[in-house]
């Protein structure tokens, strides 16, 4: 239960958050599974969803119905009454009704999918959205959908409605679904490709391809990444408020995100051209990212400078009181001092009447006589001692810089407006003639020529002509707007009533008249509307236009003083008048421009920045400052939520992954599977590396290992169950299996390094890594190599992708133009790599065989070889011989230690010399026949092992051998004492003093545990596993290609 309101606000977000979350996730199904369907498997369920036969017998295949799978489900299916306009809960009647299920159920078995609880869902929405999409097979596009172009030209600077209407449009009129469907199937499809588009209560200034828009496509994509299915059910405050810790959840995510949005932002805005591969170079993405940078700081400065108030006179002159003489509060306005008439020179300025201490401070006179008060509360002495404040000089300061930045900041608030302008209209604007008018009025007088003018309306209109057609809009700055408007009102015209006469007048800036009085020829390449001469132009009108130098804006700001007041001086301007102020009066309104009031204390501005009050700030101040850059610094410190700065984002490529393979979100690309496979092995790996959480998988679901699989083109690292003697894929984050068999998984363990191939002869595992190495290792060389290994990071290699498992990092190193630095960072990297690998096959040795009696040492020669020789092949045939021979000795443990020593100093000359030695051992023996030291070698079945170790009535040890391992396994019968021993290279010596504890362990090794999965045994497919066995005999060592003298110092040696 919870304990303190702290508590029961995480319980309540957490519940809420859990709420807002999908049950079926993404809506993708199959096709947003961790690993998603290869291309060629969605062929295949698309044709099986196609041929489908409606389970009543009475209605045409799928694809003899008109509009597709929605509508072969609708049939005779009638739907809630509740959800005829809610495309989601149509959506969840259709394919959760019985013939839906039946129908999922069908493509699975057609599939031959593994069984879950989701599964005949998963194929059933798989099945609809390629029904719908076949392009992503065939052409998979970042932004297509279904051949319709999210980030089309035709979107910029619309809502995001726009677009879902524009997509359920095309649905239908290319018959993939009905009319009456064509909103549920575009909710289907951008729920798992784009679902920033279904967010709630978008606000109207949030369009495609603005700041704003870019910054809710990175939020809700790392949201989403994280809890699929989540940001549909999202209002456009819910994510914008959880922007920022979800950007800290995952950086390669976030920089995926970062990277898509910014891209579609920098074609959108002009920065860059299209390319429909996303092929972009690092240098463009370099120049989308500063461009971006550089507006956000230009709107973010503009934001803060539109958000302050003018300053004041009296502002200034409190602030210097106080801090002269402290807060005295409503003392500093009480009339109760007056010039003193006997103290001071005739020189100095003496005062009628009474004055407070705001009025000296505020007047700041340049030589006042001194004043007297007969209140005793004024500091009398104090004020006369310094009667200076410096308000007129700091008034005249501050107010001028103030005015400065609000030209500013109008300035970039027009070029803003204009950019998020449909590109038609931006077009308009660039190339266009363009014409400015005012709308002002003024009251006739009694006299002929008499005329009291009155201020100029807010709005500028402005008249366009292209190409002989005219257009009219006008720049709204009050609700932050240029909208189109009647033609008619933008030229000049005049109207009276009365005596009062309204006037709409051409408008000529001081600056860019004749930029704009021309048109200009339209140039169809990339249209960077923010920085254009013809924005900047139009931008320093309006700022014209507001007249911010009109000194009735300083006199109000000056205020009035007693002497002011007594000599008859301005009045200050009334709230009516201050609002017919253009300016003042937008400020006013962004300043209430409250957002979701209701639920959050938030206000949207001009320019899409979502700010946060104290109850909203408050909670974003329980992030660590420290995880962030200094550009999420300056935002927070303008409480604006949900915008970022955009770092380096490395690495830069990547952007086709997103598209790939099917992918059908963010991040299912190769580098997005390789970073969730490396998350997915920590967790099960657990802190301790104990890999206690994949020993529950294995026991709840099947023998559970660590593996690689092709996705592609690269080799990733993931958890995979064996199961029916079919690999499948794991979802940690379900805890359940899914998908189809992986066809080409490799368990990690005890095959590796491997020994063997299938013809018997040796594996050379790139033969450039050992020359690489001693070339980074010379004299010359030596100081960088070091250097990168002790300090290098693994991201700056070229070439390097995360979740490279240890063979990738040896081809990596094996590469021709290697570095020293790179080669000290790889070397490095792969004995760490290593170094885990042994440890991981030590556990599954010790989970195969754990039982009452059972000893296990972790002697592993992947550990032996990560200290020795990273660029070794492997050394099991002259391992497994040479411990075949101490055995027979009664010396294994000695030459466990000897491996153990070796590795811990192998600089050491003894410890030289046994590397060598063992080294030449393995070269001897590392032929199949030579591994058997000539001697007949016969395909066992595993039991056939089993049986001869229970019944032999002799010390008998075992060389065994799989299509590319060698291994060791015995009996021992001494003085009326039995035991029993495996020896596996990779994971170490396992010894059982129970006949049942060797049977039970001998049989996981070989056939149904970990270690078996791990090995490439003959006879797989007759049903079997056979592996090639021969005894051994301390003989056997006598050939001419062995050196026995070496081989027995290999145990004796005193390491």
């Amino acid at each position: 239960m919870p304990a303190a309101h702290f508590h029961l606000n995480a319980l309540a977000d957490a519940v809420i958050d859990r709420a807002l979350e999908h049950p079926l996730g993404n809506l993708g199904g199959a096709l947003s599974w961790p690993t998603p369907l290869a291309s060629d498997d969605q062929r295949r369920l698309r044709a099986f969803t196609l041929n489908h036969v409606h389970h009543l017998g009475d209605k045409p295949l799928v694809m003899q119905t008109q509009d597709g799978v929605l509508e072969f489900l609708r049939y005779r299916q009638p739907l809630p009454a509740d959800a005829q306009n809610d495309p989601a809960k149509i959506l969840n009647a259709l394919i959760s009704s019985p013939r839906a299920q039946l129908m999922g159920k069908d493509i699975q078995e057609k599939m031959q999918g593994i069984d879950t609880d989701s599964s005949v869902t998963d194929y059933l929405l798989a099945g609809i959205a390629l029904q719908m999409d076949p392009e992503s097979i065939t052409a998979p596009r970042r932004n297509s959908i279904a051949g319709f172009d999210l980030a089309s030209e035709q979107h910029w600077g619309k809502p995001a409605s726009a677009v879902v209407e524009g997509l359920a449009a095309h649905l239908s009129a290319t018959k993939r679904t009905s009319p009456a469907l064509a909103h549920v199937g575009a909710h289907l499809l951008l729920a798992s490709r784009a679902p920033m588009f279904l967010i709630k209560d978008i606000p109207a200034s949030v369009t495609y391809g603005s700041t704003a828009w870019m910054n809710l496509a990175v939020a809700a994509a790392t949201i989403e990444a994280r809890t699929p299915g989540k940001v549909p059910n999202m209002t456009f405050a819910d994510v914008m408020r959880e922007a920022e810790s979800a950007s800290l959840a995952d950086r390669s995510i976030t920089q995926h995100a970062q990277a898509a949005a910014l891209v579609d932002w920098g074609v959108a805005n002009g920065v860059i051209g299209k390319n429909l591969n996303d092929d972009y170079s690092d240098a463009q993405l370099d120049t989308v990212r500063t461009a971006f940078n550089e507006q956000l700081d230009a709107r973010l400065t503009a934001t803060k400078a539109l958000d302050e108030s003018i300053p004041t006179r009296k502002e200034i002159a409190l602030a210097r009181l106080q801090e002269r003489f402290g807060d005295l509060g409503p003392l500093f306005e009480e009339k109760v001092l007056s010039t003193d008439t006997y103290r001071g020179t005739d020189k100095q300025i003496r005062l009628v009447g009474e004055h407070s201490m705001l009025d000296i401070a505020m007047m700041d006179l340049p030589d006042p006589a001194p004043f007297k008060s007969d209140d005793p509360r004024i500091p009398l002495e104090a004020l006369n001692a310094n009667l200076s404040f410096g308000v007129r000089g700091a008034f005249e300061q501050e107010f001028s810089q103030s005015i400065k930045d609000k030209k500013s900041a109008v300035n970039t608030t027009i070029r803003h407006l204009i950019s998020q302008l449909p590109l038609a209209d931006r077009k308009k604007f660039e190339f266009g003639k363009v014409t400015l008018f005012q709308e002002g009025s003024h009251e006739l007088g009694l006299g002929f020529t008499d005329k009291t003018y009155g201020p100029n309306k807010p709005g500028l209109l402005i008249r366009t002509e292209l190409n002989g057609v005219s257009a009219a809009y006008e720049i709204n700055f009050n609700k932050g707007t240029i909208e189109p408007t009647h033609l008619w009102r933008a030229e000049e015209q005049s109207s009276s009533r009365s005596r009062w006469v309204s006037t709409t007048k051409p408008f000529k800036p001081e600056e860019g008249a004749d930029l704009l009085s021309v048109e200009r020829p339209v140039n169809e390449s990339q249209l960077n509307t923010f920085s254009g001469d013809r924005s900047h132009a139009i931008a320093n009108a309006f700022v014209q236009h507001l007249e911010l130098d009109d000194p009735s804006i300083k006199a109000n700001a000056l205020g009035q003083t007693t002497l002011d007041e007594l000599q008859g001086g301005p009045k200050p301007l009334t709230e009516f008048l201050l609002n017919l102020i253009p300016f003042r009066s937008a400020i006013v309104n962004f300043q209430k421009g409250n957002y979701g009031e209701g639920a959050f204390d938030l206000a949207l501005d001009v320019f899409g920045f979502l700010t946060a009050g104290a109850a909203a700030a408050g909670k974003l101040m329980k992030i660590s400052s420290s995880a962030l850059s200094s550009g999420a610094k300056a935002l927070r410190a303008a409480k604006v939520i949900g915008a970022a700065t955009i770092g380096a984002l490395n690495p830069l490529s990547g952007l086709g992954d997103l598209a790939a393979g099917g992918a059908r979100v963010l991040g299912q690309g190769a580098s997005f599977l390789a970073t969730r496979g490396a998350e997915a092995i920590h967790k099960l790996r657990g802190a301790s590396g104990s890999y206690d959480l994949l020993n529950a998988v294995s026991k709840e679901h099947g023998t559970a290992l660590i593996g690689t699989f092709t996705a592609g083109n690269r080799s990733i690292e993931t958890v995979s169950v064996l199961k029916n003697d079919q690999w499948y894929h794991y979802n940690p984050d379900k805890n359940e299996l899914y998908g189809l068999p992986i066809k080409d998984f490799k368990p990690k363990g005890a095959s590796e390094p491997p020994t063997f191939n299938a013809q018997g002869e040796r594996e050379f595992h790139h033969m450039d890594l050992k020359n690489n190495i001693l070339a980074a290792q010379t004299p010359p060389n030596l100081p960088r190599y070091n250097l990168g290994h002790s300090r290098g990071l693994l991201e700056n290699v070229k070439g390097y992708h995360k979740g490279m498992d240890s063979a990738e990092l040896r081809q990596l190193a094996s590469k021709t133009d290697r570095t020293p630095e790179e080669m000290g960072v790889l070397t490095r990297e792969i004995k760490k790599k290593d170094l885990e690998n042994a440890q991981y096959a030590s556990r599954l040795l010790t989970h195969d065989v754990s039982a009452p009696g059972v000893r296990v040492v972790p002697v592993s020669q992947v550990h032996y070889l990560a200290n020795v020789d990273i660029t070794s092949r492997g050394e099991c045939a002259g391992l497994s011989n040479a411990m075949a021979l101490a055995v027979h000795q009664g010396k294994e443990d000695k030459l466990m230690q000897n491996l153990y020593r070796a590795a811990d100093n192998p600089s050491d000359p003894k410890a030289a010399l046994f590397i060598q030695q063992l080294k030449d051992l393995q070269d001897s023996a590392s032929r199949k026949t030579t591994f058997h030291m000539g001697k007949p070698h016969t395909k066992k079945p595993y039991q056939d092992i089993i049986e001869d170790l229970t019944n032999s009535p002799q010390s008998k040890t075992l060389r065994i051998t799989t299509k590319d391992h060698a291994m060791l396994a015995g009996i021992r019968v001494e003085a009326g004492k039995t035991d029993w021993f495996f020896y596996e290279p990779n994971s170490g010596m396992a010894t059982f003093t129970t006949l049942q504890s060797m049977q039970e362990g001998m049989e996981k090794a070989l056939n149904s545990g970990n270690i078996a999965a791990t090995l490439l045994p003959y006879g797989k497919k007759r049903g079997t596993r056979e592996y090639s066995v021969s005894t051994f005999d301390p003989t056997d060592m006598n050939v001419d290609f062995v050196n026995k003298p070496a081989l027995q110092q290999l145990i004796d040696a005193q390491l």
